[in-house]
Formats: structure tokens, sequence, C-alpha cells
């Protein structure tokens, strides 16, 4: 294996970057989402490249196993430790300890798919928590259940907060970004976990009008490259033999709006995303963009999904200004 050659010669950045280059390429061959025993082997053969490849970044990514302390297994919910990769900045620590940044990732990318987004964070000071969404990757929370990101969050800043003295966390400045699906997250948890959050991003994400049955069964004739409809039905825990009809009859009760989320107080958070999103309509982001004092609002013009080119360093910077104190 050319990988273990150049680390035998201690090559060390020839071998992280084979590493992280086999780590990709499994990511290919089990996309969008591990729902098959040869797609699980993939995924589980990739952590263990990125793993290889990620103690050689710097700062190092170290896997963490987080207790899921509110696991609810009546609910569905799987009473195993919740998976992440934690990357703490170098150079020296601020007076009240690092800044956290809980990286909650989407559909069909996952805590080993976001190197360059984890890097600029760490580089910007954070210390960087990364982990998956409901009914993808390695998160045990139930898919089908609405509540199951409560339970998950709770248990992620419970664990942040129980290990804040060994790592240095500053708990009054921990921040969240959810990036497409994990937007749909970020809405929800700026909602529901206000008072334990600094400040939320969530790009590309949706809230209510991507569960109308109209537009679940339009999805696969838009952006996306692969089946979209099917594969975020199985995340939603729909695994029957017509897992999109399940989906489109029954997606309306995972919506913030219909719920009553939206309706209560939320921390600071901006939602980004562009105006030509057809992975989830932009019409999801005014709801909750407009909605409260405390959230901006960026659309972005002849944009797609994501808001890119371009959004990443307008988040970045907005992230930056809410440090600083900036309104």
């Amino acid at each position: 294996m050319l990988a273990a050659q150049a680390e035998a010669q201690r090559d060390i950045a020839h071998a992280r970057d084979l590493y992280l280059r086999a780590a990709a390429v499994y990511r290919i061959a089990r996309f969008p989402i591990n729902r098959s025993p040869l797609s699980q082997e993939a995924w589980e053969r990739g952590k263990a490249a990125y793993l290889k490849g990620g103690q050689y970044l710097s700062p190092p990514s170290v896997p963490v196993d987080i207790p899921f302390t509110h696991a609810d297994e009546a609910a569905g919910d799987r009473r195993v430790p919740i998976q992440a990769y934690l990357r703490m900045p170098g150079g020296k620590e601020p007076e009240h300890g690092w800044p956290v940044l809980l990286f909650i990732c989407g559909l069909d990318a996952y805590k080993t798919d976001h190197t360059p987004r984890i890097q600029a964070h760490v580089d910007r000071g954070f210390a960087t928590l990364s982990f998956e969404i409901p009914g993808t990757g390695d998160c045990p929370a139930a898919p089908n259940d609405p509540t199951a990101p409560d339970r998950l969050m709770s248990s992620v800043l419970d664990w942040a907060a129980a290990n804040a003295a060994d790592h240095h966390f500053a708990l009054t400045k921990i921040v969240a970004r959810g990036i497409s699906t994990g937007g749909y997250y970020a809405m929800r948890i700026a909602h529901t976990h206000a008072e334990r959050l600094f400040a939320v991003v969530a790009q590309g994400g949706g809230c209510h009008y991507m569960f109308e049955p109209e537009w679940i069964r339009a999805q696969n004739q838009m952006e996306y490259p692969f089946a979209l409809a099917e594969a975020l039905a199985y995340k939603f825990g729909y695994r029957g033999p017509d897992p999109v009809r399940a989906y489109a009859a029954d997606a309306q009760k995972f919506s913030l709006l219909t719920a009553g989320v939206l309706q209560q107080p939320s921390g600071k958070l901006l939602v980004i995303d562009g105006m030509e999103d057809s992975i989830f309509p932009i019409e999801d982001n005014f709801i909750v963009g407009m909605g409260g004092d405390k959230k901006d609002l960026i659309a972005r013009g002849d944009r797609p999904h994501m808001g890119n080119p371009g959004a990443e360093d307008i988040l970045y910077q907005w992230l930056d200004d809410a440090m600083a104190g900036k309104p």
C-alpha cells in the first residue's frame, strides 16, 4: 500500500494525502448514503483510511465517543456512543478557553468529508467537533422521530460541559454550523437549544416546504446527481417497499413550522443559501430567517444549493463578527 510505504519512510505529508484520497474514494463508493452491506463496508473502510490520515493533519483529527446519555430506545434510538471527530486549535489559548464549533454533517457528506471546512474553523480558533445527523453515518439517533435531534444535541452539549476542563472549552462560546440537510437540524437547535448555543449557522437547509409531497416528488429531476428522494426517504427512516411514497405521505411531521419549533425564541442565527437551490426550497430559508430579531438571512442570487461559490467566506466572517461581539 503506497500510503503505508510513505508512512514507513516517514514521508508523513505524502502518507497523509494518500490516506485522505483513499477516504475520498470510499466516500464515492458509498455515496449518497450507506444503505446496503456494500456501502456500509465502504463507509467503514473510508473511516479507517481517514483515521490514519487525520492523525497527520495539523492539528490532528481525534476520534471521540460521546455517551448518548439522552437516548430513548423506545423512540428508536440506539444506546451506543455518538461517534465524532475533535480537532483542537494550536497557538495561544484565549483567556477564557477555546470557543467550540459543532459541525453538523449532511445527507451525503459525513465527518470524514469536510477537512477543508473544518480546517478553516480550526484556523480561526475553534475547537471543532463534527458528527452525523439521524439516519446517516454512525448517528445512533432515531431517524424517524422528529425529536431525536434534541436528544442527540443535548447529549453532545452535556459531553462538552463534562469535558470542558480537560479541553479548555469556553462553554459560553459554543456555536453550531449545519450544512445542507444538517442545516435543517441547525435551524431546529437554534430554537430548541437557544440557551446553550452562542450562535448558529444554517447553510442550505430547509424547514417546511422541503417536506411537501409535491417537492419530494420533484426532487429527482433537479440539481442532485442521484435519486435524492430515495436517499432522503431512507435517511428519515422510510425503508419499506415504496419508501418515497411513505415519506411523501408522512414527512410533514418533520416540519419545524407545523411542529411549532419556529415559534420558540431563538438564539443568534445566520440562514444562508442560494436563490436557485433545487435541493431544498429557498422559501424555507425565508420562513426561518424572517421570523425573530436575532436572525440574519442571506439569499445569494444566481447561486445553487448552499449558496456557493462565495458563501463560505461570508459565513466565516459572520462567525468572526459574532465572536467579536459585533451586531
